[in-house]
């Protein structure tokens, strides 16, 4: 186990389209939702505009993390103006009844956090600025002895609460979960949720930056058939666009390609993981036709688990690959940099 889920929000065009999103984000009100240019160089971050006199919210659900674990997450948040009205804006806990750790944002910028169980526990207030990015962290275990909330900002300790943390319909921790202030627009960038299994990524991993790399020329397989052209200039956008595509049907056929260099500034000790992420769909019949993605390092090819395609398009994640498999050591710029990934036709 160890890191579950990430996203930086790179490469996505259209936020009202659902296969922009669909791989992370379960469940969200998609009115003024766009994509800001993110706290990154060239990154992008989610952005709401919320015009409304109602909230608005993003609801993301994972597969659930049960009380002999502890379940981790960090995110960045931007907020440009304070709400009318208190609200909580934020929550990391059970999707059965929305508690566990809560983010309440203030008429002034105090952030309150709480460890929510009878009111067990509330921080003192933590003042922030508008327009300014604060990197926010918690670790949740949902348990009645043994409990654990703990919220950081900025990589500091602001809440520390442990004992009794336990809801008598669940003891599982399955949901990060977003409000968006009235009349107002906050941005989210570089999420990740982990928990505190493994040898690696199983604590706060403090103030990430997540990339994204695109295909920029041909690899060592060129199985499948491109709608026009060359099979990499197909699926070479740095955005989604269905426009031009490459297919197959054969088991076993395959494509790989290049792809551009990570930020050359990419600390090698800061390299967390990494994943293939394929806008992809099935055009067969047959239900038994399904994609695995691979990294292609040397002259080896390393598959992955195989998924389903959708019948629409979207994206399919591969798995979080934490370690180079061809020598079971962490990955590097170098290393990254000497491999191709691809697919193949299940």
């Amino acid at each position: 186990m160890t890191l579950l889920a990430y996203n930086g929000f790179e490469g996505y065009d259209d936020p009202y389209d659902q296969r922009d999103v669909s791989d992370f984000i379960s469940s969200f009100t998609r009115n003024n939702m766009v994509y800001s240019t993110g706290r990154n160089t060239g990154g992008k971050a989610l952005k709401y505009n919320n015009d409304s006199f109602a909230p608005c919210y993003m609801q993301c659900t994972f597969d659930a993390i049960d009380n002999s674990r502890v379940a981790i997450f960090g995110c960045a948040l931007k907020i440009a103006e304070f709400p009318v009205a208190p609200i909580e804006m934020l929550r990391f806990g059970s999707l059965t009844n929305n508690q566990g750790f809560e983010l309440v944002l203030g008429l002034s910028g105090n952030l309150n956090f709480r460890a929510e169980a009878i009111s067990l526990m509330d921080s003192a207030d933590y003042l922030i600025n508008k327009n300014e990015w604060y990197y926010i962290e918690a670790k949740v275990k949902i348990h009645d002895s043994a409990g654990i909330c703990i919220a950081r900002v900025n990589e500091q300790e602001v809440l520390n609460y442990s004992g009794d943390l336990f809801f008598s319909i669940t003891t599982t921790v399955d949901q990060l979960f977003f409000v968006f202030p009235h009349n107002s627009y906050m941005e989210i960038d570089d999420v990740y949720i982990a928990d505190d299994q493994g040898s690696v990524n199983n604590n706060f991993l403090g103030d990430i930056r997540i990339d994204a790399i695109h295909p920029n020329g041909a690899g060592n397989h060129t199985d499948l058939t491109p709608s026009a052209g060359a099979n990499y200039e197909c699926i070479d956008e740095t955005t989604m666009d269905d426009s031009d595509y490459v297919e197959g049907i054969n088991a076993g056929d395959k494509d790989s390609y290049s792809y551009a260099a990570v930020p050359t500034d990419l600390d090698d000790s800061g390299i967390i993981g990494l994943q293939i992420k394929n806008n992809c769909k099935r055009t067969a019949a047959a239900t038994n036709i399904k994609i695995d993605p691979f990294i292609r390092t040397g002259s080896t090819d390393y598959s992955q688990t195989v998924q389903d395609l959708p019948d629409a398009i979207g994206i399919v994640s591969g798995d979080i690959i934490l370690d180079d498999p061809s020598d079971s050591n962490p990955w590097t710029q170098a290393k990254i940099n000497a491999c191709e990934f691809g697919m193949e036709v299940g």
